[in-house]
């Protein structure tokens, strides 16, 4: 099209017509049906279009807006006269959606975690939208026949062989005869290694096989055709004022508004986001088409795995830091607005979504933490770098960046009240320090005073000294033993001290012997290998069994995982899921076990750095389920599987932590304390303390809050009054 009507109405006629991503979004199926015209007799065949359009939009635009993902909604559109179920209409009178222009700039995602509505009430919405937005006109953007590959048409490349072509097919016959005469003819031409004695000439011929690269083979103008070029090619097809409105909104660090640009083309902003949604669609749609964009957006996707640094990714494929010069934007980000299969922000990609990255970051770190929360940075899987001497710091950082406090080697999970911080920090240094020494090295500004009168009352805690505090757990009594004087050598050392140093430190200064010394370096909480003592507990790997999984809990006759759900899950994302579940199934690295279950095999797989449970959103459909709703994903004995929601917080503590792991109603106060118990893997005999300390070591802090404040109910059956007055521990311990 030219300038003067590029920008005329046309009314779609086919669903690729009035949704120009469709194509893309499909990502290859295998029956083009966006071909097929809107109008096509058959009312079961229209409603499973507007289906599959609901279901590709979730899927793969939910970074979208509304107005960018139907193109056709008019703003004078009265959402609540579409037809739609009630809970559909409520929810969109509740958050004043009552037009589309109301929803136009509002983003799938964010329609997808309004509070309280559910996945099965968004598609409602979203097949109303769709099915409404196949008939008015819009404007046309398209201006080229798009190119794709064929940079060099086909007879001109045969009417022109190249002189490379010659002289490889000569250098693979002198290989091929050369092994066919010393009698190899099946053995490969281009196996690593040449066979001793291989003479000269093959040997030059073999060298010049494998130093002929890209530039060698292709043309000049097709050398040059990197993916910046590509996406040039591309945009080229689209009229070159549906360019600047993606240049000024979609690829833009700063977006313009609709009505700013509006004014500057003359038309109104209704107009521009159109041509936003319609350009946009077109190139997802070109980079979709199976050609060499499709191909890097693939190799990008794969190279991400979950999470790896955007400079890493550039070394391996630099041409996606060049600038797409119709855009004025690194070929990286072009790609990343169109494509929602990864996201790039603040220097990192991940895939599918930072939320989704953050939580598998969440679930492996609980299982390596220690009982205090900590784990050893070199112990975690989660960054992919094409360095692996970065991969320490890359890992660092990235856990620096979802918002963790790292301590050198380790990172720190529960820093959230002062006393677990200074368990975190006492575990790591592994010797006892003072209350200074503690708070010196926190991330955030606290008194020692503060810490002293926290950590006083902890029985995590044991004083050492006046002023100097250890772990309970290390067994120390209040003056320096053997014990002490090896850990806090191991600890100055580093984590590992040679046993000669050690006897030498220790039987200068004390009346200790040296066998003394070696036997205490050879018993727990030591070991001592190859003449090297280090604490016994230093674990290269921690997994946590299912007894020890946070949010993991046993019923009579399965295993009930709870979650969370995200927009990620409603979108068909799959989810990580811990070891543990891994092992309940047996299920190894590499492979994917399919679970029967009411509506249909759910997998559970291990092909990555964590094992995730398949996509859940068919129960989400079945069940309405909101983002943010608490749900349990339960694998029976049997080896089936089912979905089930939470029961809502009622403000009863034993009921609310009854909830919370998955267990059924009863004001019983011993079947409610078996039920908590059994959930754990202990017995109905476990006193109350011992419980909330296991909820509390495997991370299950909110079910331990809950029976710490009905403890003394549990316990005795009474309920204890509100305490009014605790005096400053700080203050006693001033008068010892």
């Amino acid at each position: 099209m030219t300038g003067d009507t590029a920008f005329g109405d046309v009314r779609p006629h086919t669903w690729l017509d009035a949704f120009p991503w469709v194509k893309g979004a499909a990502d290859g199926a295998e029956c083009p049906w966006w071909d097929e015209p809107i109008d096509a007799p058959g009312v079961a065949v229209r409603q499973q279009r507007v289906a599959q359009i609901a279901e590709l939009a979730m899927a793969r635009l939910s970074q979208w807006t509304i107005g960018q993902i139907f193109p056709g909604l008019s703003p004078e559109t009265e959402l609540l006269q579409l037809r739609l179920p009630v809970r559909a209409r409520n929810a969109l009178g509740r958050y004043g959606c009552l037009s589309g222009a109301d929803l136009m700039g509002v983003t799938l995602r964010a329609v997808m975690e309004w509070q309280q509505v559910g996945v099965g009430t968004v598609d409602a919405i979203l097949q109303a939208l769709a099915d409404v937005s196949t008939s008015l006109p819009t404007p046309r953007v398209s201006a080229l026949w798009y190119a794709g590959d064929a940079l060099t048409a086909p007879e001109e490349r045969a009417a022109h062989q190249p002189d490379w072509l010659a002289a490889f097919v000569e250098d693979l016959d002198r290989l091929a005869t050369w092994y066919a005469t010393i009698g190899q003819p099946q053995r490969p031409l281009l196996e690593a290694t040449l066979a001793p004695g291989t003479p000269d000439e093959v040997v030059k011929a073999r060298q010049r096989l494998d130093s002929l690269c890209a530039s060698d083979v292709l043309a000049e103008d097709a050398a040059e055709a990197d993916v910046a070029a590509r996406f040039d090619e591309a945009l080229a097809t689209l009229d070159p004022r549906a360019v600047q409105v993606l240049a000024n909104r979609l690829f833009a660090d700063d977006a313009r508004t609709l009505d700013e640009i509006g004014r500057d083309h003359g038309v109104t902003r209704e107009r521009i986001r159109q041509i936003e949604g319609k350009a946009r669609g077109a190139l997802l749609g070109l980079v979709g088409d199976g050609g060499q964009l499709a191909m890097v957006a693939e190799a990008a996707r794969t190279l991400i795995g979950t999470i790896r640094p955007l400079d890493d990714l550039l070394a391996l494929m630099p041409a996606l830091g060049k600038t797409v010069a119709s855009v004025g934007q690194p070929a990286w980000r072009v790609l990343d607005r169109l494509e929602d299969a990864y996201e790039i922000e603040d220097g990192w990609c991940v895939v599918p979504t930072v939320t989704a990255a953050r939580t598998i970051t969440q679930t492996q770190l609980q299982e390596r933490v220690d009982r205090y929360g900590v784990a050893r940075i070199d112990n975690l899987s989660l960054v992919e770098s094409s360095q692996p001497e970065r991969l320490t710091g890359l890992t660092a950082a990235w856990l620096t960046h979802c918002g963790y406090v790292v301590d050198g080697d380790f990172v720190l999970t529960r820093t959230q009240s002062v006393q677990d911080y200074g368990a975190a920090v006492l575990s790591i240094v592994g010797s006892p320090l003072g209350a200074q020494e503690i708070v010196d090295r926190f991330v955030i500004e606290r008194s020692a005073a503060s810490l002293r009168n926290a950590i006083s009352g902890d029985d995590r805690f044991e004083r050492v000294d006046r002023d100097r505090w250890a772990l309970r757990e290390w067994g120390m009594d209040a003056y320096a033993g053997v014990r002490s004087l090896i850990r806090e050598q191991v600890a100055r050392s580093g984590g590992r001290v040679q046993l000669e140093d050690l006897i030498e430190h220790i039987t200068a200064r004390y009346t200790v012997t040296a066998s003394s010394v070696v036997a205490y370096a050879s018993s727990p909480p030591f070991q001592c290998k190859g003449g090297v003592v280090t604490l016994a507990s230093d674990d290269r790997e921690v997994r946590k069994t299912p007894e020890q999984t946070r949010r993991l809990f046993r019923h009579p006759d399965a295993w009930a995982y709870r979650v969370r759900i995200t927009a990620d899950h409603l979108r068909g994302s799959g989810s990580a899921a811990p070891v543990a579940i891994a092992s309940l199934l047996d299920l190894q690295f590499g492979q994917t076990r399919q679970l029967s279950s009411p509506l249909g095999p759910q997998a559970v797989a291990w092909t990555a750095i964590q094992p995730s449970f398949g996509t859940i959103r068919r129960f989400l459909l079945a069940g309405d389920i909101a983002v943010d709703t608490e749900a349990f994903l339960v694998i029976h004995d049997d080896g089936t599987f089912s979905f089930e929601p939470a029961r809502d917080m009622t403000g009863n503590p034993l009921l609310d932590a009854l909830s919370l792991i998955g267990a059924p109603v009863t004001a019983d106060r011993n079947e409610a304390r078996s039920l908590l118990a059994a959930a754990v893997g202990l017995s109905a005999a476990t006193p109350v303390t011992s419980m909330i300390g296991s909820y509390r070591e495997r991370g299950d802090s909110d079910v331990a809050d809950l029976l710490t404040s009905v403890r003394e109910s549990l316990e005795t059956g009474h309920t204890p009054p509100s305490p009014t007055h605790r005096a400053a521990v700080d203050d006693i311990l001033d008068l010892l």
